[in-house]
């Protein structure tokens, strides 16, 4: 059978998947240091299998961007999805690659390099096996999905149009979940003006930009909900020269997140009078849009996607739930293509984007039976 084919293999290729992870961990790719990540992506293709066809772009960062497409020439591809960049900068307190009680812990190693050794090693496995052949896939590494994938999101959108569907490579939950739905975002710089002038010499109204975003500030804040899973976040604010000038310039950045699109597009909406319903005479404001990920829900597809992903776990004797989470990833705007995606099929972990990042070392080897045997499936092959 060829389950028992990937097991085997797969278990022989554990030395393998932790000498290509120890050296992913052991390269700096902040999304700032355009080198590492490209460093990063070096290491990872000399590991591809070499009847992938590669292609790249560069943005305007240096950052290279990897598409690679399997040798069939069926149309419609299962397209593998992982990014390449951390939150981590060189000069950062971060633990080292370390194996300690069932755990890998370093920066990186949930979010995710763990999951792009995954894709690596199931890849690898099918090639041993002989079936990569038959399997029609393509893969997109990106650089820049840390900070939003600004350059990269554009690849996504193109080659989702011969998508049959999309796996993402993310951490997967503790308890075995992988991810089925995920919160959009909207990030935005808002700036408040006013009119400068001397803080103790004249009476009357004064045309404060920070009171002003004060105003706002509040009245965005006021627009949480929970029950919802709408959520609005000022982040950071900046103004003013001195004590005793009014000050005529104060910026906030804040953050929107929500759970589908009706609410994308009402809190929207009312952000829009908020910024816009200025009260104190000789003020101002502004908003700018700095990125956006639509929300990851459920197409048609989605369903029998998941439920291949269950039937082939419990072929492998592995147990794997589903879960929704509030953080975006690439897979927001495949499904918004209408591609059907799971997300979280790297290995469980916890603690990303902190110096106690970690997953855990047997699902780094589940993770790699699970995806070769779910791409099997996923193009039709006898499994007997």
């Amino acid at each position: 059978m060829i389950r028992n084919r990937i097991l085997e293999c797969a278990a022989s290729r554990r030395i393998q998947a932790l000498d290509l992870l120890e050296s992913l961990i052991n390269v700096n790719s902040y999304w700032g240091n355009p080198e590492g990540v490209n460093r990063v992506g070096a290491l990872v293709l000399d590991q591809i299998p070499p009847a992938l066809k590669r292609e790249y772009s560069v943005d305007s960062k240096g950052v290279q961007h990897h598409i690679l497409t399997g040798p069939s020439g069926v149309k419609e591809k299962i397209l593998l999805v992982g990014h390449l960049d951390t939150v981590f900068p060189p000069e950062s307190a971060t633990t080292p690659f370390d194996i300690n009680d069932g755990k890998i812990m370093g920066p990186g190693t949930a979010d995710m390099k763990g999951g792009i050794v995954v894709m690596v090693q199931a890849l690898r496995v099918l090639e041993e096996l002989g079936l990569l052949e038959q399997i029609p896939f393509r893969i997109l590494m990106n650089g820049d999905e840390e900070v939003g994938s600004p350059f990269s999101s554009k690849i996504v959108r193109e080659i989702a149009a011969e998508a049959s569907c999309g796996l993402i490579f993310e951490c997967g939950g503790l308890d075995n979940q992988v991810v089925v739905g995920r919160r959009g975002v909207i990030r935005f710089n808002l700036t408040a003006t006013g009119k400068a002038r001397h803080a103790g010499v004249k009476e009357g109204p004064k045309a404060s930009a920070i009171v002003e975003l004060a105003r706002m500030v509040l009245a965005l804040e006021g627009l949480n909900d929970q029950g919802r899973g709408i959520s609005i976040n000022v982040g950071t604010v900046q103004g003013g020269e001195a004590n005793n000038i009014v000050p005529d310039l104060a910026r906030a950045s804040f953050e929107f997140r929500f759970r589908d699109s009706d609410a994308e597009k009402e809190i929207l909406s009312k952000v829009q009078e908020i910024v816009s319903s200025v009260t104190t005479p000789g003020c101002g404001a502004t908003l700018e849009t700095l990125h956006r990920r639509p929300c990851m829900v459920s197409v048609p597809g989605s369903d029998e996607l998941v439920s291949t992903l269950m039937d082939t776990a419990r072929e492998l004797g592995q147990s794997v739930d589903t879960e929704e989470r509030g953080g975006a990833s690439d897979g927001n705007f495949l499904s918004e293509m209408g591609v059907p995606v799971i997300d979280g099929l790297g290995p469980m972990g916890d603690h990303d984007h902190s110096p106690e990042e970690y997953i855990l070392e047997k699902s780094l080897y589940e993770r790699i039976e699970l995806t070769a045997l779910l791409l099997v499936r996923l193009a039709g092959l006898d499994v007997d």
